[in-house]
């Protein structure tokens, strides 16, 4: 599993522990299913390394999708969700702490969200990005 993955599932299991309402999934965005409104799809926009010097270490960015029907909630009820939800990933040092073992995140930057209509769909998306790498607790040598 690559770095980008593993920060990936780190992200929706920090917004499975935190999602606003239990009728909200927080799924991989990249799946392959028919996925019940409301959602929160976490998706890789980008993976690139930090620098040449440290090239085991990438700059990962995220989104992080709400996908809602517009006339299935009230508008305060929207906005807590989202409130929720940008308290969540403002909070550095929680998002710095989650993951799996085999994964350290170095810095977490929560870069803002904008909202878009489709049809009768209203999706706000949430930004952050990451620098983060590959850890493991037992490495392997070469011979």
């Amino acid at each position: 599993m690559t770095t980008s993955q593993r920060l990936k599932l780190a992200v929706i299991t920090a917004l499975e522990n935190n999602k606003p309402d239990q009728s909200i999934s927080v799924v991989d965005a990249k799946i392959r299913a028919s996925i019940d409104l409301p959602v929160l799809a976490v998706d890789v926009t980008a993976a690139d390394p930090h620098s040449e010097a440290l090239q085991h270490v990438e700059r990962v960015s995220i989104a992080i999708t709400l996908r809602f029907h517009a006339g299935d909630e009230e508008p305060e009820t929207i906005d807590d969700w989202i409130d929720q939800i940008e308290s969540t990933l403002v909070d550095t040092s929680y998002m710095k702490s989650i993951g799996i073992e085999t994964l350290k995140t170095y810095s977490w930057v929560y870069q803002g969200s904008t909202q878009d209509w489709d049809e009768s769909i209203l999706e706000v998306t949430f930004s952050a990005e990451a620098l983060c790498s590959r850890f493991d607790p037992e490495p392997q040598h070469d011979p």
